[in-house]
């Protein structure tokens, strides 16, 4: 069975990992979530759409932190780290109107703000399951949340991986100096992202694209 296909129901899925049932109001409250092959022209334009704002995100971040690198010491650039929060505004987003939100998130966030909601573990474990059972993963994932009162909504994600230059603070703590650590550990106390080595997969951005272009 392709996994890609599988339509899961978030709430279900959540409440069984945790050891709950669920109430009448709870199923009908329930969103569904599936990984989605783009293949008609609807699909294939909300992809290419969400490539698009993801690049241009992608490039306005590598920018901003690389030139923070060369303006001061790292400790002093951890503020335009990669897995910062996005705005929805500015030169990374302008002229987008149907990207609703954007997010980059991990399995081991360095902030609680980045922290995966439902939706978004889905899109985590996938690229996992790919990776350790299937070898390798997509540029893209495709994803469609159906809601109650047929609301739906589109989500583009991207995977990330650590670049060399992300090792500075994401890296081996043995090679960090004093200054770095204490302000890491001062801006994010409960911090995950460590230990990496280069080229590994570090987590996905992930744009959400308006169905319909007219609203």
């Amino acid at each position: 069975m392709n996994r890609r296909n599988i339509r899961i129901t978030v709430s279900l899925i959540v409440a069984l990992i945790a050891g709950h049932t669920i109430s009448s109001t709870a199923a009908a409250e329930e969103r569904e979530a599936s990984f989605v092959e783009a293949t008609t022209a609807k699909e294939l334009e909300i992809q290419r759409y969400g490539e698009h704002a993801i690049n241009r995100l992608a490039v306005t971040m590598m920018s901003e932190f690389r030139q923070a690198l060369r303006d001061g010491k790292p400790e002093d650039a951890i503020s335009s780290c990669h897995l910062k929060d996005l705005p929805m505004e500015g030169d990374g987003i302008k002229g987008l109107s149907r990207i609703t939100s954007v997010k980059l998130t991990s399995l081991k966030v360095r902030s609680p703000a980045n922290a995966p909601d439902d939706e978004d573990e889905l899109a985590l474990r996938e690229v996992e399951y790919l990776m350790n059972y299937v070898g390798n993963i997509p540029d893209l994932l495709l994803q469609r949340i159906d809601g109650p009162g047929a609301v739906r909504e589109w989500r583009v994600y991207r995977p990330l991986g650590v670049a060399k230059q992300c090792l500075t603070c994401h890296g081996d703590l043995s090679k960090q100096s004093p200054a770095l650590r204490a302000k890491i550990s001062e801006l994010y106390p409960e911090d995950q992202a460590i230990d990496y080595r280069n080229q590994q997969w570090r987590g996905l951005i992930r744009v959400t694209v308006k169905e319909d272009a007219s609203k």
